[in-house]
């Protein structure tokens, strides 16, 4: 648990300096959480606050707000997850600012916002509307159903507005929608997960467009259709939410994912709250992320990946997208010959193994451009080029501008302020 250091009582600093505010900043460990903390602290520490300390837990902020004879008095700001009622009502007291990540939810928590709040979070509406729209602009699904976990993801607000919203979008697009499913009740069996899911999607008519209510969800998805025997994405395109590298690398086939801006999202937060601390009430009292693109990987591929070879050769290229791999490394790692590889590659996708393996970087290249703190040299190093010019060629090729163009052209649009 996160305690302050002896000194605290002692430490004197000129309290009207909005930056020697203590900054919590509480958040865990998953995607969402992390990117909106890294979000966070980049902006805090820009803005030239010094007094910044990360909490993984609300139980571990609490034992630090209530240790009277070093916090009492000292101005302090608020951001991340709080449900406790009882801690929600200290903080209305006390008249800090606040950030909720995700809702405010209960009396407590919206007496904050009323008072000195603001509520962060993800548009799961516009997450569930982009996950049907991508499965409907590939052509080939004869149906769609939508997973979550546990019966305590079903209940959560941001799991019902994603599933809500993706069946009311892939009805909309003529997409037959089938139906969601929960993977566990009261245990994590995985005879039963697998059980359950083989129940769920034998009747459903394939090929099927599965979105899981995150990475994990999806994760567990692919595993299932690994062990039934069901082919990814032939039979079954399986696509999360979170873009979440452990998860979405380390399944049985690379899985595609809806990425949310949630680095720019904390960026935000940050923002008001030092607006908040130099004494200005913000203009808005919520503020909701959409999401970006859809990081796209096998588990959603529209070519046809029957082919074992090709399917690992797919893999292997989205998983060294960020390095310069050749031809005859992707056809080493396949365990074939490079003329073999190419023939049926080309047969199956359309495409050329050097054709893809530019397409992916490019993708990356795309995705990276999308953070707006990434200078072109920065970019460039990301992706695994030597240096900027030579990857400045190969976008000009591809798109016909340059990439200070491409990105002028799809900067995201300022986040907009919405009802709660």
């Amino acid at each position: 648990m996160r305690t302050f250091p002896v000194e605290f009582a002692s430490m004197k600093c000129d309290e009207t300096d909005p930056r020697n505010a203590w900054i919590f900043v509480v958040a865990g460990e998953n995607e969402p959480d992390r990117r909106f903390k890294e979000g966070v602290l980049r902006e805090a520490r820009e803005r030239g606050f010094r007094r910044i300390l990360p909490v993984d837990f609300e139980d571990g902020f609490a034992s630090i707000f209530r240790d009277e004879g070093r916090f009492r008095g000292r101005p302090f700001a608020v951001l991340g997850h709080i449900r406790d009622k009882a801690l929600l009502r200290e903080l209305a007291r006390s008249g800090a600012p606040c950030v909720f990540f995700g809702r405010a939810e209960g009396e407590a928590a919206r007496r904050v916002v009323r008072d000195r709040g603001v509520v962060c979070g993800t548009d799961n509406a516009a997450i569930g509307r982009m996950a049907a729209a991508y499965f409907a602009a590939q052509r080939r699904y004869a149906s769609a159903a939508y997973l979550e976990t546990t019966p305590w993801t079903a209940d959560e607000w941001w799991s019902r507005d994603r599933r809500e919203a993706f069946a009311a979008a892939a009805r909309g697009h003529g997409l037959p929608y089938a139906g969601a499913r929960i993977l566990f009740h009261n245990d994590f069996s995985t005879e039963r997960m697998l059980a359950r899911f083989g129940e769920f999607v034998a009747p459903l008519p394939k090929p099927l467009a599965l979105f899981a209510c995150n990475d994990a969800a999806a994760h567990d998805a692919a595993l299932c259709c690994d062990v039934l025997g069901l082919k990814v994405p032939d039979d079954i395109a399986i696509l999360g939410v979170d873009n979440d590298p452990a998860f979405c690398e380390t399944a049985p086939v690379g899985l595609s994912s809806v990425s949310l801006e949630t680095v720019r999202l904390g960026r935000r937060a940050m923002g008001l709250v030092a607006q908040m601390l130099a004494g200005e009430r913000p203009e808005t009292s919520a503020v909701f992320c959409p999401p970006s693109h859809v990081a796209e990987r096998a588990s959603t591929s529209a070519a046809p990946l029957a082919d074992l070879f090709v399917g690992k050769a797919v893999d292997f290229i989205s998983a060294n997208a960020d390095r310069a791999v050749s031809v005859v490394e992707v056809a080493a790692a396949c365990g074939t010959s490079r003329r073999f590889l190419e023939r049926r590659f080309k047969a199956l996708t359309g495409r050329t193994i050097l054709e893809t393996i530019h397409a992916k970087r490019l993708a990356l290249v795309e995705d990276l451009l999308r953070k707006p703190d990434l200078s072109i040299q920065a970019v460039a190093i990301r992706a695994g080029f030597v240096d900027a010019s030579s990857l400045c060629a190969l976008f000009r090729r591809a798109h016909g501008c340059s990439m200070g163009e491409w990105r002028a052209r799809r900067k995201l649009t300022t986040l907009s302020p919405q009802s709660g």
